[in-house]
Parts: structure tokens; C-alpha cells; sequence
């Protein structure tokens, strides 16, 4: 008896147990379900409607700012596309297939192998300031001269300007400075435009925050932010001042659009990048307002660019501790007079750079061996400082130029004189031609580009005493082309008056009546390289 009942509770005890431990499997399956729901619910994207200000002030400033500022640029912001047409080179100047295979292959093996036979148009996409209300526009110079012939860039045929409203308009080049990579447009709008407000660059300091604005690949109005990698950064260039760098992204199509800084002033002119790839690697490089500003104000007031000239030789190597004991400014003079820098005179030149006391430094008491170490109220420590004092400031001019001359300090006043390279090219495009500057058709093209003679080319073409019209190109079967003229050949006169520039010889041309004959003399050095000279005539179409 005693062993049925333990038999019987035995069983209850095993019943009881694998009912509980079948709850326990279902309470246990039943809440890992309910808990992976939950957690995969948790994992669902919300917008959070109620978001409020970070509690960072700094980090308000910066949002604030960067919007503020992106609105505040935009209504003066342009795209500016420019579209030019190169004719090709003459026969004369192409390699000559042998007549056997043009025969065979025909004008089509010519092109494939040696170049197109036929107009070729070249286009590109830019960006612009507005800096006046009535449509003065400022850009890049290469903006504007998008394509490159016979080592002269020349001027687009058609530029157009896009404002942000949408509303395009053609523009007129009114100047340009290549050397600054600059150039001032003008567009005629419906209303008064949203000039953008000037800033000083030199203001700068590494670190600050600034935007740019631009075109690039053609995306109008794109911003982007970064900050000032330097403020005076000098690179291998013509440019008269040392650029702004920015790791603000510029990429193509940002070129002649601003930098501005968070006040929403503009403070430089986007210009070009460093990369190896042709795309932004992190390092931009924009005109500072400091060297944009002077060429604008001569550009609009002129229409040329007059850079001031010294007549000095600068010795190109740096000023060592040595040379500055033996040359006497050696110190630390906190007002930079001898503080162990400045720029030493190596020689005394006249406007050729030829030898001579004749130049604005020479008459105003400067000598060789003296040290600039001042050029008006600008500290002078390398010779990148002098040579942008000097070309930032207009012909003419006296500043005072303060020199240490064997320990002692002098002061000179010095009326700077014209740079001869700015003379000799003043107001001139970078090849002309005398049908794409008439906007009436003609039956006929007289079918010539051509420049002024520089002096480094009457050197070459030993003509050094000459001064005249060099022809870049004669279009095949135009009035220049029957005429017999050709490129490299020199026009000096016009129906017996002197022409030295080409602005000079265009508007000779221009005044001639339509039906008129138009007789030019022309030099040409031949293959003795005797000077010889012709006279020959077109009609005036």
C-alpha cells in the first residue's frame, strides 16, 4: 500500500512538472516575440518636429551666418557662359599630306591626322560678380578668353550673363587684366541690379570662416564653406599680390565668382585650384579684393590697366643673416626698418632692363646696394611685397620709399613711372580681328587677326626698330588672303599713316569708307633675313 501511494504521487509530481515546465517554454517563447517586435520597432525612423536650437552658441553662430550670408550673396551672383570660334590654320601653316595619299584618302585622312579644316567653336562656363547696380559685372579674365590660339587667348565672340532671377543678357567686355586674371563686363538690365558689398582682404586672418559661391559644372549659385589657409600665398604667376588660399570647395565653373566672408562681404575672386586629378583637392586660390578692386577702378575709369614701375633690379635671393649685417639691417625693430628682411637693389634699370639711371628709382635717390625695406606705409620684407606695392600703385604717383643704406635710413620720395609691357600692350585684345569686331554682315571677310608687335618679337624677327601690326593669321580666300599678306609679316602703315598698336590699325581701317582702297606697307624679314618692304591693297568691304 505504501508503495501504490508513492507510485501515485510520484506520477501527480511528474504531471505538475512537465506542466510547469511547458509554461515556463511558452511564457519564455511568447515574451522573446514580443521583446524582438519591440526592439524592431525601436530600429523605425522618425522626423522630429519639435527640434530646438542647439544649446552651442558657437554652433548658432555658424548656421546663422553661413544662411545669412549664402541669401545675402546670391541676388549677386551671375553664371556667365562665353562661346569663340577658331579658324583653323592656313594651309601654309599646316604639315602637308604628300598629294599622293590626300588623293587617295582624301580631305578627311588630312583632318583625322593633322587637324580639323573647318571652324571650330569652343566654349565655357563661368562664374561673376555684380559690383554696380547699372550691370558692371567682375570675372576672370579666362572666363572670358576661353580658348587659347598661336599662344594668345582670345576674347570670346559671345558672352552671355545669367542672373539668379533666370533673365539672361549678352554682355561687352569693357576690360580686361590677364595678368590678374580680371576682367569687367557690362550687361544692360530692365531694372537696377543687387550690387555685392567689398571687403578687405587684408583684414584676413588664417582660420576664418568663409563661403564660396559659383557655377561649378555648371550648378548656378552652388555654396560652399571653409575656412582662410592663408592670406598671402604667393605661387608661380603674373599676379601683382599674393592669393588668398581657401579649403572652401572651388571646382570648374567657380572661377570669377566671390569668397566672401561672414560679415557677407566679398573679399576675393575665385580663380583657380590646386589638384592633380582636375578637381578640388582642397586647396583654392582666390584674387584678394586688395588687387581686384585697383584693376576694376582702372579698367572702368580707362578701360586699360597703368601698373606703377620703380626701375630697380631686386636680388632674387633671400635676405640671409649674413648679407643683412653686412648690408645693415640687421636687428629687430618692431617698426620692420631694420629687422633683418627687406628687399636689396641689385641694379638700377630703365624700362627695357637694361642698365641705366634714368628710371623713377635713380632720379629719386635711390642707389645700388640700398635696402627697401618701406614702400608708403607697407612694410617691405620680400621681393613678392615690392613688385605688388610698386604694380598696385597708379604711374605717376610719388610715394615715399624708405631704404637702409650701410646702417643708415633714408627717405626718398619716388613718382613711379608706366611699366613699358603695359604701354606697349595697353588697351589692346589678345588678337584682333577686323570682322568679328563689326557687328554688320559683309559680302566679304577681309579675313585678318592680328596684335601689336611686342618687343620680344621684333627681337625675333629682328626688327627692333620697328614698331607695327604683327598678323597672327590670314583666313584662306579673304580680302587679306588675295592681297598676298600672310602671318609673321608686319603692317607699319595704313594709307600712309603710322599704326603702332592694334587698336591703332582697326580703327585706321574702320574709318575707311565701304568701296575705299585700303593700302598697307608691310615689312618681312625673308630667309637672308633681310628686312623687306611691300606695299599692297584690299578694297574695303
Amino acid at each position: 500500500m505504501l508503495a501504490g501511494d508513492l507510485g501515485s504521487t510520484s506520477t501527480r509530481f511528474t504531471a505538475l512538472l512537465l506542466t510547469l515546465c511547458i509554461g515556463i517554454l511558452l511564457g519564455t517563447t511568447f515574451r522573446d516575440v514580443s521583446t524582438d517586435a519591440a526592439e524592431k520597432g525601436s530600429l523605425k525612423l522618425t522626423i522630429n518636429r519639435d527640434s530646438q536650437p542647439s544649446d552651442s552658441e558657437s554652433a548658432n553662430y555658424l548656421t546663422q551666418g553661413f544662411s545669412q550670408v549664402a541669401e545675402k550673396i546670391a541676388p549677386s551672383v551671375v553664371n556667365i557662359s562665353s562661346e569663340v570660334v577658331i579658324q583653323p590654320p592656313q594651309r601654309s601653316e599646316q604639315r602637308e599630306v604628300p598629294a599622293p595619299f590626300r588623293e587617295f584618302f582624301g580631305d578627311e585622312f588630312h583632318e583625322r591626322f593633322f587637324g580639323p579644316m573647318v571652324p571650330q567653336k569652343r566654349q565655357s562656363l563661368g562664374s561673376g560678380l555684380i559690383v554696380d547696380e547699372k550691370g558692371y559685372i567682375l570675372t576672370n579674365h579666362h572666363v572670358v578668353a576661353p580658348a587659347e590660339v598661336r599662344g594668345v587667348r582670345r576674347l570670346a565672340d559671345k558672352i552671355t550673363v545669367q542672373l539668379s532671377t533666370g533673365k539672361s543678357y549678352s554682355a561687352e567686355v569693357i576690360g580686361t587684366d590677364p595678368e590678374s586674371d580680371l576682367a569687367v563686363l557690362r550687361i544692360e538690365p530692365d531694372n537696377p541690379l543687387i550690387a555685392a558689398r567689398i571687403g578687405d582682404s587684408s583684414a584676413l586672418t588664417v582660420g576664418d570662416w568663409v563661403i564660396a559661391v559659383g557655377s561649378p559644372f555648371g550648378l548656378d549659385h552652388t555654396v560652399t564653406a571653409g575656412i582662410i589657409s592663408t592670406t598671402e600665398r604667393v605661387v608661380p604667376s603674373d599676379m601683382f599680390g599674393g592669393y588668398v588660399q581657401t579649403d572652401a570647395a572651388i571646382n570648374p565653373g567657380n572661377s570669377g565668382g566671390p569668397l566672401v566672408n561672414l560679415n557677407g562681404e566679398v573679399v576675393g575672386i575665385n580663380t583657380f585650384i590646386a589638384t592633380s586629378t582636375g578637381n578640388f583637392a582642397g586647396v583654392g586660390f582666390a584674387v584678394p579684393s586688395t588687387v581686384f578692386v585697383n584693376s576694376y577702378n582702372q579698367l572702368v575709369t580707362n578701360g586699360v590697366i597703368d601698373r606703377g614701375w620703380l626701375g630697380v633690379s631686386m636680388n632674387t635671393r633671400p635676405m640671409t643673416s649674413e648679407m643683412a649685417e653686412y648690408f645693415g639691417v640687421a636687428g629687430e625693430d618692431p617698426d620692420g626698418i631694420k629687422d633683418g628682411d627687406g628687399v636689396l637693389v641689385a641694379q638700377l634699370i630703365d624700362e627695357h632692363g637694361d642698365p641705366a639711371e634714368t628710371g623713377p628709382a635713380a632720379e629719386g635717390g635711390i642707389r645700388e646696394g640700398d635696402v627697401i625695406v618701406k614702400f608708403g606705409d607697407q612694410e617691405i620684407e620680400s621681393i613678392w611685397d615690392l613688385r605688388s606695392a610698386v604694380a598696385n600703385t597708379p604711374p605717376g604717383e610719388s610715394v615715399s620709399v624708405t631704404v637702409v643704406r650701410q646702417g643708415v635710413t633714408l627717405d626718398f620720395d619716388v613718382q613711379l613711372a608706366t611699366r613699358a609691357v603695359e604701354r606697349e600692350e595697353r588697351a589692346e585684345f589678345s588678337g584682333l580681328s577686323l570682322d568679328e569686331q563689326e557687328e554688320s554682315k559683309r559680302p566679304k571677310e577681309i579675313g585678318l587677326e592680328f596684335r601689336t608687335l611686342r618687343t620680344r618679337e621684333a627681337k625675333q624677327f629682328e626688327l627692333e626698330d620697328e614698331e607695327g601690326v604683327l598678323i597672327l593669321a590670314v583666313k584662306p580666300g579673304g580680302l587679306a588672303d588675295e592681297a598676298g599678306l600672310a602671318a609673321h609679316q608686319v603692317i607699319t602703315h595704313v594709307n600712309g599713316k603710322e599704326v603702332t598698336t592694334a587698336r591703332e590699325f582697326k580703327e585706321r581701317v574702320d574709318d575707311v569708307a565701304s568701296g575705299k582702297g585700303v593700302v598697307l606697307r608691310v615689312l618681312t624679314v625673308d630667309q637672308n633675313r633681310r628686312k623687306i618692304v611691300s606695299y599692297t591693297s584690299f578694297v574695303k568691304p
